[in-house]
């Protein structure tokens, strides 16, 4: 499935940024603008108070995204961050994951830590710097390691919850490289009759509400409705197939599978009826469990 997100670099303004986003995520110009109010916005400018920021740039999307010069590995387009190999995070160490645990229930199979996830977790297993950037603001920034562990050694705002050298160290947003205690990424999606499809076999779980498939640009995409059934929409939850991959195949739950990185709290889906909740960048709100019940069936 391709993923498609937005870019930064140099010091673009935000009227370039809002037709980028429009662009890239087909919102409307409404829905576009919410990515200032979030704790993604790490940039010096304007937004919601006790965030994590710095006092270089006041730019937002160049801490993840840039139109050119980005990374050539990476499972997301245009991502401007240093990535470790899969199953490695990218200031170095070893992921335990969830698989560790050995629990029966888990009966998919389980990719290396990768993906879009492995993206997530370059900023969220805290192992290198939220400014580690491969091409930083303004002109002549362009480092292919985006300046290893430490980053561009930006300035941090003192009280936020990264260490001085531009990392997580504390605070609910810091998952770590222990993720045995998270919801499992990398896991095969059995719900219903998936093997049905084509896309996998042998991976059959009736615990599990069964996926939605269709063709757009030529690619095989899977997701969960969250909305009108077999239209696939900004809320749904999105199953995500990695080119390549031998030890899971068809779709795989992901971090990007429950959380929209882009939403603000509050912000409307696409039909302007029901909301995300943004705070903790879900794709749907979360109540009477609704997220958790869009996939399991209890």
């Amino acid at each position: 499935m391709k993923t498609t997100w937005l870019s930064g670099r140099g010091r673009w303004g935000a009227a370039s940024a809002a037709v980028l986003a429009a662009l890239f995520f087909g919102l409307s110009g409404t829905a576009s603008a919410g990515i200032n109010d979030t704790r993604h916005n790490l940039g010096s400018g304007t937004g919601i108070a006790g965030r994590n920021q710095v006092t270089d740039t006041a730019e937002v999307c160049v801490f993840c995204h840039t139109p050119h010069g980005g990374s050539t590995t990476a499972p997301v387009p245009l991502w401007n961050k240093r990535l470790g190999a899969n199953g490695t995070p990218a200031g170095g160490g070893a992921y335990t994951t969830y698989a560790s645990l050995q629990t029966p229930s888990l009966d998919g199979a389980v990719a290396a830590v990768g993906g879009i996830s492995l993206a997530c977790l370059s900023c969220h297993d805290g192992t290198q710097a939220m400014d580690n950037i491969i091409n930083s603001p303004g002109s002549g920034g362009l480092a292919a390691d985006g300046g290893g562990p430490n980053g561009q050694a930006f300035t941090w705002n003192v009280g936020g919850t990264v260490n001085t050298a531009g990392a997580l160290s504390s605070g609910a947003a810091l998952i770590g490289t222990d993720l045995s205690n998270d919801h499992p990424i990398g896991i095969q999606y059995c719900g219903g009759g998936m093997d049905n499809t084509g896309a996998i076999t042998g991976c059959r779980d009736q615990d599990f509400n069964p996926a939605t498939t269709a063709t757009i640009n030529g690619n095989q995409v899977f997701w969960i409705d969250t909305g009108a059934p077999g239209t696939k929409q900004r809320t749904d939850l999105p199953l995500y197939v990695r080119p390549g991959e031998t030890t899971a195949t068809g779709p795989l739950v992901e971090c990007g599978s429950c959380h929209d990185p882009h939403v603000s709290t509050g912000q409307a889906g696409p039909t302007g009826t029901g909301r995300v909740a943004g705070e903790t960048f879900l794709r749907v709100s979360n109540a009477n469990s609704a997220v958790c019940t869009a996939c399991h069936v209890k």
